[in-house]
């Protein structure tokens, strides 16, 4: 009688692979959002960074900040197109005395 070969006994000895447990679904986590931005959407650009210095120092200038000048810069845009489209210019942010 021939010796069983290690093939044999490695196929012998080697449990039956088991099927993969079924991917659980999970949902997505749930961020929490600022009120003043629940029904808003980004409007964003790559610009140098001398540009955007310079537009954060004329906000400062005008007691505004950043978004309240983008909006009045949005609008003058509008205008310009003949778009009925206005931004109100407010910001979220609580003003400082």
């Amino acid at each position: 009688m021939k010796p069983a070969s290690l093939k044999t006994l490695a196929a012998v000895r080697r449990p039956a692979p088991e099927a993969p447990a079924p991917l659980a679904v999970q949902e997505a986590p749930a961020y929490r959002t600022a009120a003043t931005r629940a029904a808003t959407r980004q409007v964003s650009g790559h610009f140098p960074a001398d540009a955007v210095k310079a537009f954060r120092v004329l906000a400062a200038d005008q007691d505004m900040d950043v978004q309240e000048l983008l909006a009045e810069g949005m609008n003058m845009v509008f205008e310009r197109f003949g778009r009925p489209e206005r931004i109100e210019i407010t910001s979220g942010r609580r003003k400082r005395d």
